[in-house]
């Protein structure tokens, strides 16, 4: 499984079997994907740079796109998403959704979190993952506050359920 930032807040997510893009913007590139997950309410309505998808997901529910289950829950006007690709599982959502609901979250083994708002960096050590992947423009001041100052920073992340590591890690996309 691996994570990529293909835009500025966009990401694409890719299992064994299937792969989806998250908020892509315009100033995403040609990419495929099987499904786009829209989890803000600014999104865009079209995306013709996006090819392949069967369906696009922008509300609450229970989702399953080639063997990616994907459950999204309403906050506010956004989403929060849980995903199991290849047996991680991953929850990707901004910063400020997650906090005003980290109470109710299942654990996670991977956290992808969008920092471009403020937010009460504590809930994300509260979530236990395995691997704390932030991108976003407050990135580096988030892994600053969790004592990560030196926190890897790269343009993809890639892991599989055995190799993720005993203690959080934290990656700094972009």
């Amino acid at each position: 499984m691996d994570v990529a930032l293909i835009g500025k807040s966009a990401l694409r997510i890719k299992g064994k079997n299937a792969s989806f893009v998250v908020n892509p913007d315009s100033s995403v590139g040609k990419t495929e994907a099987d499904a786009i997950v829209l989890l803000g309410s600014n999104s865009l309505q079209k995306f013709p740079k996006v090819e392949g998808s069967r369906i696009t997901i922008k509300g609450p529910g229970e989702y399953e796109v080639s063997g990616i289950k994907i459950s999204t829950t309403q906050v506010g006007q956004n989403l929060v998403a849980r995903v199991d690709v290849d047996a991680v599982k991953l929850l990707v959502g901004s910063g400020e959704s997650i906090e005003r609901i980290h109470d109710k979250i299942e654990e996670c083994d991977v956290a992808i979190i969008n920092s471009d708002m403020d937010f009460n960096q504590a809930v994300l050590t509260s979530l236990e993952p395995k691997a704390l992947v932030i991108y976003g423009d407050k990135k580096e001041s988030v892994a600053k506050m969790l004592g990560k100052d030196g926190a890897q920073k790269a343009s993809k992340y890639a892991t599989t359920l055995e190799k993720l590591p005993q203690e959080m890690e934290v990656v700094l996309l972009g």
